[in-house]
């Protein structure tokens, strides 16, 4: 019965997902609102991915409460990784969400907080619009967090422009 007990425990050991939390993505030339929405569609496309096990933004909210800790605007490393401990993360998912001129960039990390080094990073760019970045962009960074192949159907394809189509 003990080695069955054993087997068991190591069985799901295997299969057990790291902890990572979601802190709000600054915003650089877009909304907070807007920010805010992409944070939640990156965190909505982790779940689905399921490589990892993500903290809910309400029990986060409660943990953090229950420590008296403000982490709005919590966006330095430093900050992310004391977040990290307090939740019992093993990983904390940081980011810019910008707007220049007419292109959209997502740049996140993976940051390991038990190090406070970044474990990973993903990034996307486009020149489309912000329904872009919420339809393709966050499930792609999801995928490239997560290092795992990112499907065809989040690869925008676009026809390149020719110096010749334009004479």
């Amino acid at each position: 019965m003990k080695k069955i007990l054993l087997v068991l425990l190591f069985i799901s050991s295997l299969f057990a997902r790291e902890y990572i939390a979601v802190i709000d993505f600054e915003g650089i030339g877009v909304s907070n609102d807007e920010a805010r929405v992409l944070t939640q569609r990156l965190t909505s496309e982790l779940i689905n991915i399921g490589v990892y096990q993500v903290l809910e933004r309400s029990e986060m909210k409660r943990l953090l409460d229950e420590q008296k800790f403000q982490y709005s605007g919590c966006v330095d490393l430093k900050c992310a990784v004391e977040l990290g401990k307090m939740l019992g993360a093993k990983y904390m998912v940081v980011g810019t969400i910008s707007k220049l001129g007419k292109t959209f960039t997502v740049d996140s990390r993976l940051i390991y907080v038990e190090s406070g080094e970044a474990y990973s990073s993903g990034k996307y760019t486009t020149q489309s619009s912000i329904d872009d970045v919420v339809q393709y962009g966050m499930a792609s960074i999801a995928y490239q967090l997560s290092d795992e192949d990112i499907p065809t159907e989040f690869i925008v394809k676009s026809k390149p422009k020719s110096f010749f189509n334009k004479i």
